[in-house]
């Protein structure tokens, strides 16, 4: 049986007529829409799921079985050193090591969606005092048991901190929130004077290679991904949030075989030409 759904309003222009361009299964074969706005562009999934039902989509097939939407078994040694390697190089972008040098002891940080909590420890290993929240129970406990993290389980904008953080972080997240702005104007509140929040999520429209996929592009995961941001797009919502943003990079490609020269050099073209399909920023407020 399919979640009880909800018919949503464009977040950018607050427009409620949106145009229909395909539908596609769920990894449950239920059918979603993604839809695009007629004023404005921007492309998210409607109906969909409402927030109380969404958490099944989560469940631990989600992350060990889901190999065709990205994933073979999450926990896994080969897939944790993937994703390490991907922080590794996101966080150079990002210029991280100086910003973190600027900050003294006691440096803070939150990772909203933190799944299994592998940038918390990360971080953890560089002497932050790291923590992370998810929806998902099986990563939370995974984080927690196995790694030792201080991670729980729960919905972000719910919860209370008594303590500014000085980095934030939504890697891969924002695609899958019900409420993008009132997560980021959260944040907002929450980040400490100078702090920086990092963002990643996959990048549609402008030129990128998502054009040559269609409707088969690999981040068209409905309905865990929700919304489908334009660079401008997201540095708008960011800046009606209280954001500026201070440093913007693309990556990726989905081109050719892992590993293959197709791929290594769609890649390479895809970061060095800004034609990636994820995107990758820092913000401050402003």
């Amino acid at each position: 049986m399919q979640a009880m759904s909800e018919h949503v309003t464009c977040i950018l222009c607050g427009s409620g007529a949106p145009e229909p361009l395909f539908s596609k299964p769920s990894a449950c074969g239920e059918p979603f829409t993604l839809v695009r706005c007629r004023r404005c562009g921007m492309r998210f999934v409607s109906p969909r799921p409402e927030e109380t039902e969404i958490g099944r989509y989560y469940e631990s097939s989600y992350f060990t079985t889901r190999t065709d939407r990205g994933y073979n078994n999450y926990f896994s040694p080969d897939v944790r050193k993937e994703i390490e390697r991907v922080i590794a190089l996101n966080l150079g972008d990002l210029g991280f090591e100086r910003f973190e040098s600027d900050l003294g002891p006691g440096r803070r940080a939150l990772d909203i969606g933190c799944a299994a909590g592998y940038f918390v420890n990360y971080l953890a290993s560089r002497n932050w005092d790291a923590q992370g929240i998810d929806i998902a129970p099986e990563c939370v406990r995974f984080a927690s048991e196995s790694l030792g993290l201080n991670v729980t389980h729960g919905n972000y904008l719910e919860r209370h901190y008594q303590s500014k953080f000085n980095l934030i972080t939504l890697w891969a997240t924002i695609e899958h929130l019900h409420h993008p702005q009132r997560v980021l104007e959260k944040a907002r509140d929450d980040l400490a004077d100078g702090g920086r929040l990092y963002l990643s999520t996959c990048r549609a429209g402008d030129i990128n290679f998502m054009q040559l996929f269609g409707s088969d592009w690999r981040y068209y995961n409905f309905p865990e991904h929700l919304y489908f941001f334009s660079y401008p797009a997201l540095k708008n919502l960011l800046r009606r949030c209280g954001f500026e943003v201070t440093h913007y990079r693309t990556y990726g490609s989905g081109a050719g075989k892992p590993g293959s020269i197709l791929r290594k050099v769609a890649d390479f073209s895809a970061k060095k030409f800004y034609m990636g399909d994820m995107m990758l920023l820092s913000a401050r407020a402003r």
